[in-house]
């Protein structure tokens, strides 16, 4: 029995900081034929599936992880990692005549980063999944499928048959077929969006009128939008909450997102109010942005409830 299984990708990050690196506008700048120096770098798994079951297990839940990996030495990486942190491996899928995806994130020392991604043909599909191993569960933690809505659709339809409570933060694909997407969001009990991808779902920017009566007719029963450095909102059908963010000095804020919304389903089970849900989101994810990669500063249960 397990209290939530997380969905999606599993990826090998490669991160590299260095001072080097330059924040200009949108885009993040090395000098051309430059020879920089790196100022740290380390390698740890990723990806929304594995950061989200890492942190599951650090506030004290049984978790899993289901993802698709090759049957290489990047995914037995990830297996391991996710061993080292107690994470339940045995959902793992594993193709053997292909590589597991990896990632590239170079990192400027005010915390900004951009992400080189290498997806191979690791995509999770209906019939790879054993859907006797997930029946016994409390709640999916639905993150990016590569734009598998065949694979959503199946996902929620399993998962209201047998009474599981949904979470899903999609991805860019998913959001592009907002054709298919939207029908699904009644059936969610947590929708984790960032601002652009709101706006991207809404068609509305987030300063006007109509936006929040927009999230609300999607049907989720509890909506999140994160908005980086300027805080986090929580809508539902009778509250609005807002948290500003916990002052810290970002460091690196790969996995920011993962940290916030397992943190805020984790106090969904833990029984908290939505407005104590959303103070260990926040603070899980300023911790998480106050090392380097996504699964360092993860809280415990203790650090999170002190």
């Amino acid at each position: 029995m397990f209290d939530v299984i997380s969905i999606g990708s599993a990826t090998v990050d490669i991160f590299v900081k260095s001072a080097e690196f330059r924040l200009q506008g949108n885009s993040l700048t090395i000098p051309a034929s430059s020879k920089s120096e790196m100022i740290q770098g380390f390698i740890q798994s990723g990806g929304g599936a594995t950061n989200s079951s890492t942190s599951f297990c650090r506030l004290n839940l049984k978790s899993a992880c289901l993802s698709l990996l090759g049957n290489d030495p990047l995914g037995l990486y990830i297996v391991n990692d996710l061993n080292k942190y107690q994470v339940n491996t045995d959902l793992l899928v594993r193709l053997e005549k292909e590589s597991t995806d990896y990632s590239v994130i170079l990192i400027a020392t005010d915390g900004s980063r951009s992400i080189i991604s290498n997806r191979g043909a690791t995509h999770l599909e209906t019939t790879q999944i054993n859907w006797d191993k997930i029946v016994d569960t409390d709640w999916l933690y639905i993150t990016s499928l590569e734009g598998n809505l065949d694979l959503l659709e199946t996902l929620v339809g399993f998962a209201n048959e047998h009474s599981i409570k949904i979470a899903l933060n999609p991805g860019n694909r998913e959001l592009s077929e907002s054709i298919r997407l939207v029908p699904l969001l009644s059936h969610i009990e947590f929708l984790l969006l960032n601002k652009v991808e709101s706006e991207t779902l809404t068609g509305i920017e987030i300063n006007q009128p109509n936006y929040w009566e927009k999230l609300l007719s999607y049907g989720p029963r509890i909506t999140a939008i994160t908005n980086g450095r300027e805080g986090a909102y929580v809508l539902s059908s009778s509250e609005k909450l807002f948290s500003p963010i916990i002052n810290t000095r970002p460091v690196d804020e790969t996995g920011a997102g993962d940290a916030f919304g397992s943190a805020f389903v984790s106090g969904l089970i833990h029984h908290l109010s939505l407005t104590d849900a959303l103070f260990w989101g926040v603070k899980n994810s300023a911790s998480v942005v106050s090392s380097l990669g996504a699964k360092s500063g993860l809280l415990n249960l203790q650090e999170i409830k002190s």
